[in-house]
């Protein structure tokens, strides 16, 4: 194949009224690399894979002007499409045929370098006696290497991690939890980035019935402030699993807007099968507009994430499975499944949400380990059913305390809910704050840190909108609390 290489220089324009000049990044495009000339989709692949190739090593953009769709299919020896800053698809509708290996097409990564680092300095943020740290911007990526916990029956253990923004050598922001503690093993690595924004853009993907094998859309690795805009990724039904159409990895500041997700592989049918939309792993300040997804399984799978606000998202899952700080919800709508958090810190706010038959808050057991944060709810709106008639669910297990100190008590969350509207079915009576399940014995059990329920305005209607009775509860079983409960009700 032909791979000869056409750039256009990149122009200016002066203007000698005020002294500035204006300049556009030189383009290439796949059309310089044969894909006129493409006799199949493999021909197409190559003409994309070295179009990008070529630009990232030329410090060009790739242009997609002209190219409305394209159908292509990956070769024996394919590699993931490398992106630079900044990729605008211009709407391509990209069909991709996989019957190779499972993999990623296009990717957005950073290498890192270890460093050594005292966990004394972690908490305090200050690194400037650190040469490698000390200047210029930096992601500090930290990783305990003593098990944070052990996920049960699941058979692998939690190594927790962390990300912190450093601006010479001051961090701009706090880790999840401490880390100057007896049990912690730290292992830290940093990346040196820039605040420049970086794009992906304007891509719609149709993953192919035909396909054998997995295509994730987009891996990002060590990148911060990265806006992924108009994006939409559709996959057919299938008996494939372990999807994550997004992976983003060990980034800060990470933005999602109007995109949509139609699918994903996670299988169906069977109680295993999983596969995400997002796998996410140590983000810091992570935000998600005008998000759109829903699929088999639930479509967020996280770890690690501090800081993650969603807005005017309708979903059908949000979790952050393990180790977590503050998250907001505003104007989102949940549908059938959950959000599920587990090793949670701070504050969790759900702001004029829409709950459809679901559980509005599940505390995952399986990881053992139950922190201790807050729930707020305000203005929201619960469709509850005979199933789903609970906010928060707490899983239990009959097990001895986590080993880790940080671990060892099982905390609860306090709730705060301000005026919420329930629409309840005839054949719902009760609703209840609270729902533990699991064993009898571990609700032998004081409960820690939740001390405190508070509901302010609570209206309740029928379907068709007519005022309705339905008895509140605390929980739906009875439990101990290590500190003094205060629930209020307030009409």
């Amino acid at each position: 194949m032909n791979h000869r290489i056409r750039t256009f220089v990149a122009t200016a324009l002066f203007l000698a009224s005020n002294s500035l000049i204006f300049t556009t990044m030189a383009q290439i495009s796949p059309y310089n690399f044969g894909l006129r000339e493409a006799r199949d989709g493999i021909d197409r692949y190559w003409a994309m894979y070295n179009a990008h190739a070529e630009a990232l090593a030329q410090g060009m953009e790739v242009s997609y002007e002209g190219i409305d769709t394209l159908d292509i299919e990956l070769p024996s020896d394919y590699q993931t499409i490398p992106l630079g800053p900044h990729t605008d698809f211009r709407g391509l509708i990209l069909y991709v045929t996989n019957n190779v290996r499972h993999g990623t097409l296009f990717s957005l990564e950073s290498p890192s370098e270890p460093v050594a680092l005292d966990k004394m300095l972690v908490d305090g943020g200050d690194f400037r006696d650190v040469p490698a740290l000390a200047n210029a911007d930096k992601l500090l990526i930290l990783k305990d290497l003593h098990p944070w916990t052990e996920r049960i029956g699941y058979g692998y253990r939690i190594l927790r991690r962390d990300i912190l923004l450093l601006r010479d050598g001051i961090a701009v922001n706090a880790p999840i939890a401490p880390w100057n503690t007896d049990s912690t093993k730290l292992q830290a690595d940093f990346v040196d980035v820039d605040m420049e924004q970086k794009v992906f853009r304007g891509l719609n993907m149709f993953r192919t019935e035909q396909s054998q094998f997995r295509t994730h859309c987009l891996s990002v690795i060590g990148q911060c402030n990265l806006l992924i805009e108009d994006v939409h990724v559709t996959t057919p039904k299938s008996r494939m699993i372990g999807d994550g159409v997004f992976g983003i990895t060990n980034s800060v500041n990470v933005t999602f807007r109007d995109v949509t997700v139609d699918g994903t592989y996670s299988g169906y049918g069977a109680s295993r099968d999983y596969g995400y939309a997002f796998s996410l792993s140590n983000l810091w300040n992570t935000t998600f507009e005008r998000v759109t997804a829903d699929a088999n399984w639930g479509v967020f799978g996280t770890n690690y994430l501090s800081n993650t606000t969603l807005r005017d998202c309708d979903l059908n899952r949000f979790d952050i499975h393990c180790y977590g700080r503050d998250a907001r919800l505003e104007c989102c709508t949940l549908r059938q499944r959950q959000t599920q958090f587990s090793s949670m810190y701070g504050t969790v706010v759900f702001d004029s949400c829409h709950f459809v038959d679901c559980i509005p808050v599940r505390i995952r057991s399986s990881y053992n380990a139950y922190t201790p944060f807050d729930i707020e709810m305000r203005d929201c709106l619960f469709e509850v059913t005979s199933r789903h008639r609970s906010l928060v669910n707490v899983m239990l297990l009959d097990t001895a305390s986590n080993s880790r100190p940080e671990l060892s008590a099982k905390c609860w969350p306090n709730l705060k809910i301000e005026n919420m509207t329930v629409v309840a079915p005839a054949t719902v009576g009760t609703l209840n704050l609270y729902e533990p399940t699991g064993k009898v014995s571990e609700l032998k059990k004081p409960v820690d840190y939740i001390s405190d329920v508070t509901v302010n305005g609570l209206k309740v209607v029928r379907p068709n909108g007519r005022p309705a009775k339905v008895k509140v509860r605390l929980s739906s079983r009875e439990f101990l609390s290590v500190k003094r409960m205060v629930f209020t009700v307030n009409p």
